[in-house]
């Protein structure tokens, strides 16, 4: 049945032009089935991709056709407009992160994390060496904000992927490293402002760690950890905008920390939580995860005031490869440029948010964006499998797939961010290895 229902929902949704409410049931359907999916996978495979799947579809899909039906003013567009390109973008999107199914004749996720165990175990050191690359990283970027992703950003993943190297290694020392990692990595939360990286971290180890159980995780179990991240995902949205309005300026440069501000947000919405339950406070954090209001605002001013940009998205797969130093005028990720040329929408430089690929794919190729979901959703399929045909023969590759796809896991940004974040971490690690490897430190 999985076969048919994805390729029949974006046919339908393509062609069916006769009332909007039929798209918005469809992309509300879709919505529940990816997320279904997902929910069905944890426990069973490193449901990365599922994931994605599930929240390109919470973000493009389901969170606008609620919009629609409760505040349908708040939208750039049309329905029928909107929906008529994001639901088929969308399950193009998702058959192409998805694909064929015949390589579930390889190993399952499960005795692929067993290798990884029995690989580290003479291996002790490679945990410890991590957690000091990544703690260099930390005080770089501590004390050199704007240091160069391959001497900040990177290394400081490093005390990541260390908790992972020490939990399959079986170290004695793993509680206190992750007791000390989580620390670290709060403190650069509140010095930056960015409270998304954490989350997803956590969200990763917790989708590693439920596959080598030795028992399956119930539904309600499963049930329950989903209802505490969205507990979590309020309370971050909750205080998120408030931190960064008293502590970030107009420019990236102008951000501050504010250690006793961030506990006092916490503190109160805790000790309140009707600031975090009430109508007002759902709604901001609706508008938070709502692409259509941006992708829908790229429809309704490309092409009538902006023309298409025939393919510049393209160009993101190669930014990568040409280095800053190389290249003075080389083009920033961040959304900036994109938001203000495509949409309407206000905003400043600091301002966090993107069109997403899906909406690159429009104010590229118009409804040819359609195709190119589908490319996109392919290329990181491909690159999740691949990595799992290196681990055939180094296991503990595995342990590296948060830090290649942690950028890749919502809509809120662009092709260049996706993109150059998985190549930009695969270069790293494979120089990692290969740096570490002669003094006697095998990853």
């Amino acid at each position: 049945m999985n076969r048919l229902l994805l390729p029949s929902v974006a046919v339908l949704g393509s062609l069916w032009p006769i009332d909007g409410s039929l798209y918005e049931a469809m992309a509300a359907g879709f919505s529940v089935y990816t997320f279904q999916r997902f929910f069905n996978e944890i426990g069973q495979r490193i449901a990365i991709v599922e994931g994605i799947g599930a929240i390109a579809a919470f973000e493009i899909l389901f969170i606008p056709v609620i919009t629609y039906w409760v505040f349908p003013a708040s939208m750039p567009v049309e329905s029928t407009t909107y929906l008529g390109y994001a639901l088929p973008a969308c399950c193009l999107f998702y058959i192409g992160l998805n694909g064929s199914k015949l390589h579930r004749a390889e190993p399952t996720h499960q005795i692929s994390l067993e290798w990884v165990s029995s690989y580290l175990q003479d291996r002790q050191a490679a945990a410890p060496v991590l957690f000091c690359v990544g703690l260099a990283g930390f005080i770089t970027k501590r004390f050199w904000p704007d240091a160069p992703t391959f001497m900040g950003a990177l290394p400081m993943n490093c005390l990541l992927t260390s908790v992972l190297y020490a939990r399959y290694a079986n170290s004695p020392f793993r509680w206190p490293l992750i007791g000390l990692v989580v620390m670290l990595w709060l403190v650069n939360m509140v010095q930056t402002g960015m409270f998304g990286e954490l989350f997803f971290w956590l969200f990763f180890w917790l989708l590693m760690g439920c596959v080598d159980r030795v028992r399956p995780l119930t539904a309600s179990v499963k049930l329950f950890a989903v209802g505490l991240g969205l507990a979590a995902l309020l309370l971050i949205q909750s205080i998120k905008g408030e931190y960064r309005y008293k502590t970030w300026g107009y420019w990236r440069t102008e951000r501050a920390a504010d250690a006793g501000l961030m506990v006092d947000l916490v503190t109160d919405r805790l000790a309140h939580p009707a600031k975090l339950l009430n109508i007002a406070q759902l709604f901001r954090a609706t508008v938070r995860f709502n692409q259509g209001i941006l992708i829908g605002s790229a429809i309704g001013k490309v092409p009538v005031y902006e023309a298409y940009a025939h393919g510049e998205v393209l160009l993101s797969f190669i930014y990568p490869f040409v280095p800053r130093f190389l290249w003075a005028d080389k083009p920033l990720a961040g959304g900036f440029a994109n938001i203000k040329r495509f949409t309407t929408l206000p905003q400043h430089e600091n301002t966090s948010m993107n069109l997403s690929p899906i909406g690159e794919g429009y104010v590229n190729f118009g409804y040819g964006g359609l195709l190119f979901s589908w490319f996109y959703g392919t290329i990181l399929r491909t690159c999740f499998r691949a990595v799992f045909q290196v681990a055939r023969q180094i296991p503990s590759v595995l342990l590296w797939l948060p830090m290649l796809f942690i950028g890749c896991m919502t809509m809120e940004t662009d092709v260049f961010s996706t993109w150059g974040s998985l190549l930009n971490s695969a270069v790293f690690i494979t120089i990692l290895y290969w740096l570490l490897k002669p003094i006697g430190v095998n990853l």
